[in-house]
């Protein structure tokens, strides 16, 4: 057997294997679940499985067009560097679909058990809802979300519309991360909405401008917060839908006396210091003194800004002095694409104060606890209720996540 016709033998025998291996992408469960598939509403599983499977058919396809070229190459010396490549390609793209598969099959296949298929269920819709509010009013297009259990201490966000890692497959839903110690307390999700939402808004952009006008007196301190924005921008949208909560739940995952000072070169996230300081802020501007002073007098108490490294400390303690003026800037900036007004004419802060949620919490009486009326209705509200509870009552912190979880999903917990 010549050269030639072993090399193109050889290169059949390496795409038979690649694209036998893509077939199996054709079956859905081969990455999650009948059950878990069927968990998902039909606004977000049929985008989901429909891109999957165009992006599937595009890979077949190749796969097609790859096997007639290495056919050709085995009659054809001139046509084996040709098929040589068109093979190496279709490994690379295997690779990049199998990528793109197995993020939504395990996102999805997270669903593993009934009380946590109704728990995503729920926070898919309370999600959406977060979206939608702000942006069917600006005419804007409001996508759907898909929410996974994840690891780690903090949640994330794969925005829609995003190019994924297959060729030419756009992401069509927002794909929110929860992680395991917030599933019961899911604060963090309208953080990760309110990434989505200030994409779609320009409201980052906005942002940064008005912090470089506030902080213009003080060219270190600008430079400092402008980098920050969109994060400080998702910040300010999981406050003014969930209040004092978010602030609390915050410091939980950035409160690590080994990083809560860290400022590493190029992260969009504020030192975690600054962070909750921040939060408690933007609670003492909506509603006045609260539960959020203790907090703050709490962190500056066990973590005074001398314990951070020496060249940060004076921006420390001029941002804390500024701190006033840079919450007020957060919640008051009027943004172009919420047609110059602030986030809080869309969204308003007093709907979660301390007062309103305990008025809400009289009014609906045990029944809040149980209702699908009120869970259906009210879900946000509820998470910031609970967040308060939990926040403001730290002795019955395992009570209030056991009524969460009892609340979101029907079932009730092993600890109650």
């Amino acid at each position: 057997m010549n050269e030639h016709r072993l090399i193109a033998e050889e290169l059949q025998r390496q795409l038979g294997h690649w694209v036998g291996a893509a077939q199996c992408f054709i079956d859905a469960e081969e990455f999650a679940s009948r059950h878990a598939w069927e968990s998902l509403e039909q606004s977000i599983g049929v985008p989901v499985r429909r891109q999957l499977a165009r992006t599937v058919e595009q890979l077949l396809e190749n796969g097609r067009t790859t096997t007639a070229a290495v056919r050709a190459s085995r009659l054809d010396p001139a046509a084996l560097a040709d098929a040589h490549a068109a093979v190496q390609q279709f490994r690379r793209r295997y690779v990049q679909v199998e990528t793109t598969l197995d993020f939504f099959g395990q996102a999805v296949n997270t669903r593993t058990s009934a009380h946590l298929r109704t728990a995503l269920q729920f926070l898919d819709s309370v999600a959406y809802q977060s979206i939608d509010q702000v942006l069917r009013p600006l005419g804007l297009p409001v996508p759907p979300v898909l929410t996974y259990l994840g690891e780690g201490l903090g949640a994330s966000i794969l925005r829609v519309g995003i190019r994924l890692w297959a060729p030419g497959a756009v992401n069509p839903v927002a794909a929110v991360k929860i992680v395991r110690h917030n599933l019961y307390r899911p604060t963090s999700l309208f953080h990760e909405t309110g990434h989505q939402v200030a994409h779609l808004s320009g409201w980052n952009s906005a942002l940064s401008d008005a912090l470089g006008t506030t902080l213009a007196d003080d060219p270190a301190l600008r430079a400092m917060w402008q980098p920050w924005s969109s994060e400080i921008a998702a910040d300010v949208y999981a406050f003014v839908l969930t209040g004092f909560a978010s602030v609390a739940a915050l410091h939980d995952v950035v409160g690590d006396e080994r990083t809560l000072f860290r400022w590493p070169l190029g992260d969009p996230h504020p030192i975690g210091w600054l962070r909750t300081l921040l939060g408690c802020a933007m609670c003492r501007h909506a509603y006045g003194p609260g539960p959020w002073d203790r907090l703050e007098r709490a962190i500056l108490t066990s973590y005074p800004p001398s314990r951070a490294e020496a060249t940060t400390v004076p921006l420390l303690l001029r941002s804390h002095q500024r701190m006033p003026a840079i919450a007020a800037t957060c919640l008051g900036t009027p943004v172009p694409g919420f047609r110059d007004r602030p986030v809080t004419a869309l969204v308003d802060p007093q709907k979660v104060s301390p007062t309103a949620l305990a008025e809400l919490e009289r009014s609906a009486g045990p029944s809040l606890w149980t209702s699908p009326h009120w869970r259906g209705t009210e879900g946000i509200r509820l998470i910031a209720l609970a967040g308060l509870r939990e926040a403001e009552n730290p002795e019955r912190a395992g009570e209030w996540i056991s009524r969460a979880r009892t609340w979101m999903t029907g079932q009730r917990s092993v600890a109650a």
